[in-house]
């Protein structure tokens, strides 16, 4: 018989080490979170046991940030990853790479599947979504008749607007009655006639709680629904099918009853804006209608006879002082034309040059001019016109000398 191989305790470690990493290089564990620490680096240590048994786990920094939920004691999850063994202590661990909460990745891939069948139908477009009443006068609600949630919106309410009438539906929210019961309570709602808004939600909880509002026939049935629809479901972070479907998404059921109503407050705000707007268009109303008034007052003074006769009077008075000072001017000029003319016939008037020393022959009788001596013949009697008088003559034969003046 063989002696058997003496190995240090590295040696035999680091042989566990390369059967375990080589033989498990990718692995898959089902089991409930315990000793949870998240450390101060990001990094996340803890235990995943199931009844018979337990193994450590580490998931790093890297990895863990991505994950959509907060691991925590108690919890159930799927970790993915690899078998490493620290070699110092000899213990040996599952450094997980990516985890999700048990059954969650069934119901994810069903949440995924009926998302994208729902959306290529045309569910979750924007021009299918019903506005919301801006001052709705009843408010159905569709939840859980013990709930917090319950509670919230009618405290909300309450507060907010005492005056809108409220219908409350109890339904399940959770459980595989839960979905029927939901749809059923919408058409009780639709058939009841009164809501014209309804809020329908829960309170927060994990993804197969909230699974009622994932399912198919609520969705349809929310789409359907001729009267608008709030989806209140879970908290902020929690996202269901009837989100997408509904006409408008609160984060939580507080939210719902915010936006289903304004406050008072809000009211009364609105009706001042209303009422100063309101009278800023009465008085550009008034403003145009006075303009326009004063514009036919203007139109009847131009038609009145009385104002027209006095508006043809003053115009006749205004032509008669024109046509007065054209004529003046006219008798101005007129008069101005005959003085020239006067004075240039008196220049040209034979009177005037006899004046200057000049006489007229004329014969006589007859009282023809003689314009050349040839026409008067010896005998004949002629007359002298001067400036002052005339003077009768005749014409003598001449002498063969001239006779001299007695003065010469």
């Amino acid at each position: 018989m063989s002696s058997p191989i003496i190995l240090t305790v590295s040696e035999l470690t680091r042989d566990i080490k390369d059967l375990l990493e080589n033989q498990f290089p990718s692995i898959g564990v089902r089991g409930e979170i315990s000793n949870f620490k998240y450390h101060s680096s990001g990094h996340m240590y803890f235990t995943l046991k199931d009844q018979g048994a337990e193994i450590s786990a580490v998931m790093f920094r890297g990895h863990n940030q991505y994950l959509p939920f907060r691991p925590e004691n108690g919890l159930e999850v799927q970790a993915f990853g690899r078998i490493t063994v620290f070699e110092k202590r000899g213990n040996y661990q599952i450094v997980i790479q990516t985890m999700e909460q048990a059954g969650v990745g069934a119901l994810y891939q069903a949440f995924e599947a009926l998302k994208r069948k729902l959306s290529d139908e045309g569910l979750f477009d924007t021009s299918q979504k019903k506005p919301l009443p801006k001052y709705p006068k009843t408010i159905g609600i569709i939840t859980s008749g013990t709930g917090a949630a319950v509670k919230d919106i009618l405290q909300v309410l309450g507060r907010r607007a005492p005056h809108v009438d409220v219908i409350l539906r109890p339904t399940l929210v959770q459980g595989p009655a839960a979905a029927p019961d939901i749809v059923q309570a919408i058409t009780d709602m639709q058939n009841h006639g009164k809501a014209d808004l309804i809020i329908v939600g829960r309170g927060g909880g994990s993804i197969e709680d909230l699974w009622p509002f994932n399912e198919e026939k609520v969705a349809r049935k929310i789409f359907e629904s001729k009267i608008p629809i709030i989806s209140a479901v879970g908290h902020e972070t929690d996202t269901t099918i009837a989100d997408f479907v509904s006409d408008y998404r609160a984060p939580t059921p507080s939210a719902a009853a915010e936006i289903a109503c304004p406050s008072r407050d809000e009211i009364l705000m609105e009706l001042d804006q209303w009422r100063t707007r309101s009278a800023r268009k009465i008085d550009g109303l008034l403003q145009m209608k006075w303009q326009s008034i004063d514009h036919y007052i203007e139109r009847l003074q131009v038609l009145n006879p009385v104002k027209a006769i006095e508006r043809h009077r003053e115009n006749l008075s205004q032509k008669q002082i024109r046509m007065n000072q054209s004529m003046s001017n006219c008798i101005k000029h007129l008069k101005t034309n005959i003085h020239g003319l006067s004075e240039k016939l008196i220049a040209l008037n034979p009177e005037a040059i006899l004046n200057r020393g000049y006489s007229i022959a004329r014969l006589w009788p007859g009282g023809q001019i003689i314009r050349s001596s040839k026409n008067v013949k010896i005998g004949a009697v002629f007359t002298l016109q001067t400036g002052d008088g005339s003077i009768k003559g005749e014409r003598i034969p001449e002498s063969g000398s001239q006779t001299k003046l007695p003065f010469e």
